[in-house]
């Protein structure tokens, strides 16, 4: 009940963000407004978010609920854009503790919705996605998923000695130009 005991253990945050338009956001059941929302303060632990696309076409697109388990002293970030019924771009990035490994390094798991995607990290490609428990050292690195016929993901990321970061990628399909022909 300290109010400096209590940050020290409500200490992890989620920034959330709606590209391209406004979502409703709920953390464990609780109304935060809309995006862009950060939502602090919170213990280590579990959360279901759930984000609404705030439009009045309320078919076309669908409620996303996502599961994640935040690690204490870190901050998790939610970057997507809605599309038709469930389809998502952008990316999850949030860390859960992990035991440290035998060179002291950070942990990487990279998960793609788009199959067969490949994971390059700083321009070189390391694995077919999902990558699991990748060790890197203590720093920042850019990340980009491809996937043929889908929309590149690329984001900058910062590996922690003790955490495993965990990055979730979306990817619309790339879009198909269709040109009229002539008889």
């Amino acid at each position: 009940k300290l109010p400096l005991i209590n940050r020290f253990y409500n200490n992890t945050s989620i920034y959330i963000v709606a590209e391209n338009g406004k979502a409703k956001v709920k953390v464990n059941g609780k109304d935060y407004g809309e995006t862009p929302s950060t939502v602090e303060n919170l213990p280590e632990g579990k959360y279901t978010i759930e984000l609404e696309k705030d439009t009045d076409a309320t078919t076309f697109y669908q409620k996303q609920i996502f599961e994640l388990e935040l690690a204490k002293n870190t901050t998790a970030r939610i970057d997507l854009e809605f599309g038709p019924e469930s389809t998502l771009s952008g990316t999850i990035l949030y860390y859960t503790s992990a035991t440290t490994t035998s060179t002291g390094d950070g942990l990487l798991t990279v998960t793609s919705s788009a199959p067969n995607g490949k994971v390059y990290i700083d321009g070189k490609y390391k694995a077919d996605a999902p990558l699991s428990n990748f060790e890197l050292k203590d720093g920042q690195y850019q990340i980009k998923v491809t996937a043929q016929g889908y929309e590149n993901v690329e984001i900058p990321i910062i590996v922690r000695s003790g955490y495993q970061l965990n990055l979730k990628t979306y990817h619309f399909p790339v879009p198909v130009n269709f040109e009229p022909t002539t008889n």
